[in-house]
Parts: C-alpha cells; sequence; structure tokens
C-alpha cells in the first residue's frame, strides 16, 4: 500500500499528461466586457491582472478553502508574478477563455497567488512541484484538495492541455475520492519530512565543496549546467569568497568565463545597464526580457567583488552600469526600489529591448553591426535581434560603450513605449540594494553610492520597521508581517552599512531586528527558522533553504547569527550555537547540491575561517577604514567609530586625541597602533 501512495501523484501526472492529445481548444472567449471578480479588491498588480477573467478567482484565505470543503471540490492554485511573461499569455489564452472559465468554476474553487506578496505560499508548492514532476517555474498550477494538500504540479499549459488536467482530474477526484486523499496525505508527510531533521553535526569541508562546484558548472560557458542560464548570485558571490580562502585557478577561469558571458550576453542591457532574468539559451545570448530588482541588486554586488578580486575594469563598469539601471528606471522618488520591469511592452514581449538591421544601420556604425551580431534576419524572432556581443573581446566592447552612438541608440530608444513596472516596495529586495550599493562604494570610494545606501537604509527603518517592537513589514504602508528573508536580509544590509559608516544606529538596529527574528520564527520540531509567523493557513510550514534567485533566508540568518554573536559575545554568544545547529541541519544538502547553498557556504566559510576584526577608534576612524580597505579581503570586518558606544568588542580602547587600530581575531587582540600600514600587515599575519 506504501508503495501504491508513493507512487499515485507520479501516475495521476502520467494519467493527465497522456489524455492531453485528446482534447482540443475551443476558444468561446466573447467579445463584451468581463466583468470583474473578487482580485478587483487586491493590490497587487499580478492579481489585478486577473480580475477580468471570468473565472471566479479567490484570493489565498480561508473563505476559498471553507467554500471547497462545503461544496466538496478540489482546488486550483495558481501562482505567479506581475513581471512574469509566461504568466500573462496563460492570463490571456487560457484564463480568459469561457470554456475554461466553466470547468474551473463549476468543479473547482481557484485561487490566485502572487508569489512575491506570499513566498511562503511559492516555496511550499514549489518544493511540491520538485517532488512531483522534478521541476518548478512560472506561472505554477496546482490541483490540490480542500485543506491545499497538493495532488498535482505543473507550470504553463496551453489552453486545451489546461482543459484536459482539469477534467481529468475531476475525473479521478469523482471516481475514488478516497484514494485521492489518501495519496494526498502520503504527499503531505513526505514533504514535511525533511523540515523535522536536526542534523548530525557538520561533516563537509571546504575541499569536499571545491571538487562539487565544478562538477555541476557549465566550465565551457560558465553558469550552472542546464540548457536555460540564470545568474543565481549567491553562488557566484560564494565562489568569489570560496576562491580567496582556497585559491583555484579553474574556479577563478569559471568565474571569469561566468563573469563575461552573462555581462557581454543578451541578458545585460547594454544600452542603460541592469539584467534581465534569466537566458533562454545555454549561451547567455536570448533573454527573458523581464528585469528583477533582486536580480541587479545582487548582480551589482558580484560585479564590484569581482573588480575588487580580478582588477578587471570590465567588471566595474558593469556594475556601475547595473547602479546606473537602478537609479534611472527602479527608483521611486519618495524612497524605495520598485519589484520589477515587465517583458512585455505594446503587447510585444521585448519589444523595448530588439533591433532590426535597418533600425541599427541608420546609426552608419559598422562595428555596432559587428559587436552586437545584427543581421537582416535576425538572431531572435520576427527579423528582431538582441543586443548580444558574445565571441567579441572586453576591450572592444568598452571601447564601444564610450562612443556617441551608444548615446543615440539609447535615445532613440527612449522615445519608445516603456514596458510597465510593478512598483511594489519590498523589504528583502531593497535591502539587497543596500548591499550592493555598499558593495560599489567600497569597490570605488564614490560616496554617491553610499549615500544611496544610507538613504535607503533611512527609508526602509522608517518606513517597513516598527522600532517599537522591531517587527518588519513585507512592503511599504502595509500591515503584511515581514516574512524570514525580509528580516535577515535587512538585517545583513545594516550590518554592511556599519562597517563603511559606524553609525551605532545600523548595527545595533541589525542586532534587535535579529532578535526579534529569532523569536518571531523559531520552530520547535527543527533547528531551522520558518518562512512565516503567521497563523498556519498552509498544509505545512515552510522553512527556506535553498538560494535560487535569492539567498535562503535560513542561510541569510545564520551567517548574520555568526557576525553578530563576534559582535556582541557578552550577550548573544548562543547565536553562535544556532548558527552551528542550523549549518548541521544543511549539511548534506550543501554536499548534493552546492550550486544552491551559496549562502549557505559562505556561513560555514565564516564558521571555520573566523574574520580578522578591525577595531578603529577615534577621529579619524572612517579615513582610516578607508586606507585598510584595500583589494578584496571576505576575511575582515570593520566596526568602530569616534565613541565605544555598546558593541563589546569596542569598550576600553578609546584614547584621547588619537586614532587607534585594533587588529582581533576571536576576541583577541594584537597590541594597537595608530600605523594603517602596520595594521594592514596584521591582517596577513596568523595569530
Amino acid at each position: 500500500m506504501m508503495k501504491k501512495n508513493d507512487s499515485y501523484p507520479f501516475r495521476l501526472f502520467g494519467l493527465i499528461i497522456g489524455i492531453l492529445i485528446l482534447y482540443t481548444s475551443c476558444d468561446s472567449r466573447k467579445e463584451q466586457e468581463v466583468p470583474q471578480n473578487r482580485l478587483a479588491k487586491e493590490s497587487s498588480l499580478y492579481l489585478l491582472q486577473h480580475s477580468t477573467n471570468p473565472v471566479d478567482w479567490y484570493p489565498w484565505g480561508d473563505e476559498a478553502f471553507e467554500k471547497a470543503k462545503s461544496e466538496d471540490k478540489l482546488v486550483v492554485i495558481s501562482i505567479g508574478y506581475y513581471a512574469c511573461h509566461w504568466c500573462q499569455v496563460m492570463e490571456k489564452e487560457t484564463f480568459m477563455d469561457t470554456t475554461v472559465a466553466k470547468l474551473m468554476n463549476d468543479s473547482y474553487v481557484s485561487i490566485k497567488v502572487d508569489r512575491e506578496e506570499r513566498p511562503d505560499i511559492d516555496q511550499v508548492y514549489a518544493d511540491a512541484a520538485r517532488k512531483m514532476t522534478g521541476s518548478a517555474g512560472w506561472p505554477l498550477n496546482i490541483i490540490a484538495t480542500s485543506d491545499g494538500t497538493p495532488l498535482f504540479a505543473g507550470t504553463y499549459f496551453e489552453n486545451e492541455d489546461w482543459q484536459a488536467v482539469l477534467q481529468r482530474a475531476d475525473y479521478l477526484y469523482q471516481e475514488n475520492p478516497e484514494e485521492i486523499l489518501n495519496q494526498a496525505e502520503s504527499m503531505a508527510a513526505s514533504l514535511k519530512e525533511k523540515s523535522s531533521l536536526k542534523g548530525q553535526g557538520i561533516d563537509i569541508t571546504l575541499a569536499d565543496i571545491e571538487g562539487l562546484w565544478l562538477s555541476q558548472s557549465d566550465t565551457t560557458v560558465g553558469g550552472i549546467k542546464g540548457t536555460q542560464k540564470f545568474p543565481n548570485s549567491p553562488y557566484l558571490s560564494a565562489l568569489l569568497d570560496f576562491t580567496y580562502y582556497r585559491p583555484n585557478k579553474d574556479l577563478d577561469k569559471f568565474l571569469k568565463q561566468t563573469l563575461d558571458n552573462m555581462a557581454l550576453g543578451g541578458m545585460f542591457d547594454h544600452l542603460n545597464g541592469g539584467f534581465a532574468r534569466y537566458s533562454t539559451d545555454k549561451d547567455w545570448k536570448v533573454p527573458h526580457f523581464e528585469k528583477m530588482l533582486y536580480d541587479n541588486a545582487q548582480l551589482m554586488a558580484v560585479y564590484a567583488k569581482a573588480y575588487r578580486k580580478f582588477n578587471d575594469p570590465f567588471y566595474l563598469y558593469i556594475a556601475e552600469s547595473t547602479a546606473n539601471c537602478l537609479l534611472t528606471e527602479f527608483k521611486r522618488e519618495s524612497g524605495g526600489f520598485y519589484s520589477s520591469i515587465n517583458a512585455v511592452s505594446n503587447e510585444v514581449e521585448g519589444g523595448y529591448y530588439t533591433w532590426t538591421l535597418s533600425e541599427i544601420q541608420e546609426f552608419d556604425d559598422a562595428a555596432t553591426l559587428k559587436l552586437f551580431n545584427i543581421s537582416e534576419a535576425g538572431n531572435w524572432e520576427n527579423g528582431q535581434n538582441v543586443l548580444f556581443a558574445n565571441g567579441s573581446t572586453k576591450q572592444d566592447y568598452l571601447a564601444w560603450t564610450k562612443s556617441d552612438v551608444k548615446a543615440e541608440i539609447l535615445s532613440k530608444r527612449s522615445r519608445r513605449t516603456s514596458p510597465p513596472k510593478d512598483k511594489k516596495i519590498i523589504t528583502s529586495w531593497n535591502a539587497l540594494a543596500i548591499e550592493g550599493f555598499v558593495s560599489l562604494y567600497r569597490a570605488t570610494q564614490n560616496t554617491a553610492y553610499l549615500n544611496e545606501g544610507k538613504n535607503l537604509a533611512t527609508y526602509l527603518t522608517g518606513n517597513h520597521l516598527n522600532s517599537d517592537n522591531n517587527s518588519v513589514t513585507r512592503t511599504d504602508g502595509s500591515l503584511q508581517n515581514g516574512f524570514l528573508q525580509d528580516y535577515a536580509q535587512l538585517s545583513a544590509s545594516l550590518i554592511s552599512l556599519y562597517q563603511v559608516t559606524f553609525n551605532l544606529n545600523w548595527i545595533e538596529s541589525a542586532e534587535a531586528i535579529t532578535a526579534e527574528m529569532v523569536e518571531r520564527f523559531n520552530a520547535d520540531n527543527t533547528a531551522l527558522f520558518k518562512q512565516s509567523s503567521a497563523k498556519d493557513d498552509l498544509f505545512m510550514a515552510s522553512y527556506p533553504t535553498l538560494d535560487s534567485d535569492l539567498p535562503s533566508g535560513n542561510a541569510q540568518a545564520a551567517e548574520n547569527l555568526i557576525l553578530l554573536a563576534e559582535l556582541f559575545y557578552d550577550t548573544r554568544s548562543e547565536w553562535k550555537d544556532k548558527a552551528v545547529e542550523m549549518l548541521s541541519a544543511e549539511n548534506s544538502e550543501m554536499q548534493v547540491a552546492p550550486a544552491f547553498t551559496g549562502k549557505w557556504i559562505q556561513s560555514l566559510i565564516q564558521l571555520q575561517n573566523p574574520s580578522y576584526e578591525v577595531a578603529i577608534l577615534g577621529s579619524q576612524a572612517r579615513n582610516y577604514q578607508e586606507a585598510l580597505d584595500l583589494g578584496f579581503r571576505p576575511d575582515i570586518i570593520f566596526l568602530g567609530g569616534t565613541a565605544e558606544g555598546s558593541v563589546p568588542l569596542l569598550a576600553n580602547k578609546l584614547v584621547d586625541g588619537r586614532t587607534t587600530i585594533y587588529v582581533c581575531q576571536n576576541k583577541t587582540c594584537k597590541f594597537p597602533t595608530e600605523d594603517v600600514e602596520e595594521a594592514y600587515r596584521m591582517t596577513l599575519e596568523p595569530f
């Protein structure tokens, strides 16, 4: 019986797929205006996109599940986000079809979810999809029982295929509801199994990770192996740090291949900077054109770090161009950065970014045609050309960026209808932007970038943080509680900002937010933190562990706990013990999927290779910090200022009339010095 139960979701999936060819499309879309459904009252632009569907959509909530229970119906849970191109296609071609709507309205209760508003819901069902089918993506479409337990998972469906899925799943449920419910229980138990693990210790070594990383990487063109390429910024950031501690020519070569091809390729906006979400091919040439804040915030930091590590001006250009994209396309005048920019303008995917040969020929510049592989036939669709410079040298590319023709083409593009934006201001994504601006400031010492980071931190702590109880909201002006990722990422950004400003408010706020996080998201059955502190409205709690487009909330929390335990060792030493427990729980995950556990590996590096704590006190503390912040040194934590404040490591170190530098490690300090060069030499010597 157990074997039968375990295989049932896969049999259900096979049965559904097997009958897809038996159905044909019946597009009975009506010409008249479609009345609005319940989603018209929502604030999410993604939900509002579906507010005129004839599908009787519900937002996530008790009402939908109570209706499903009272009417003994299965539930459709459809998850996506505003900038998702295939979400938009399915909305127009499938959910606007009255035949599809009748199937859904008669036999199901249908729920729409914005994954950016509810990452906890998204994670649970994405995990279910991976277990059932081996992959997940968006739109993510789930058929579930009336308590939300998944039975079937898939992504994008054409109209007739979705009709077939709906009819087959309903038929199976009507024929044998008891078996369906039993299989749902089996699936739920299987999904819950991992989250109950506490771990048996940390036995993975950095040497183990070295070989595993190379085995999962595409050493020909860069990135993680696969037919599509995502930037996976936590992976790249971790590799940069890892190769500092364990120099490896093969990993360095791979890093350069990835960074070069990704930036020269079609994902990068060569006119105004910034990256699209991912490449639809393995060679980084043709993107899905939506731009996401979280990608660009992280890649700004990654390329700034790469510039410091490899001293390559190309990487600095990409980092600064990405910052330019954020400041000119994402920044909101009243504070914060928008979440995403759509791939579609004037109902044409990528229309804002692509060019015909004749359009480029107007500029009478043969170098541009050659550099970006422009042809009459086009390198994409319908004679259109994506601008990608793969195969060109970085030197030729940088020379082109200084030419007048770049500005002329950008000027022409600016007269096109720009793609719409999702104007949510999401806490964790904006916190990533703070870290990006801090990284770029450290690479350039350009105070304009530091000011952007400080202004954004001031905005977030003033509008997304309740100073009375240190609770964090998901978005501005919202009563929605923040998720683990929002707490962990905001705290991390304030830690990074403190190190270059010595403003005590930032580090004290980071400590207070982390203390609230530990209390709010703690779970009894696991070493990990829950994704949400809300009441249990899911069939299971979610525990984010893997990095994908964003750092794992748990991994970021673990890194924060390690750093803050070092800085506040007199009151927060137990936080390091908690981080060790978390890393132990993820030990096997790091062994199996190092490409998706980069932030965990950074935490492991920090644990096994304690940083130098460079404490600087006196009137010249900030100037000395700038002078010491040379090159790429992920093994240094800066702290200090003009007063000792509340950080224990600074106690009794201020000397009147002098600026003194203390190089410490594991709460032990070398003899203080006022000489910057001598202090830097100390950071190169073992204790």
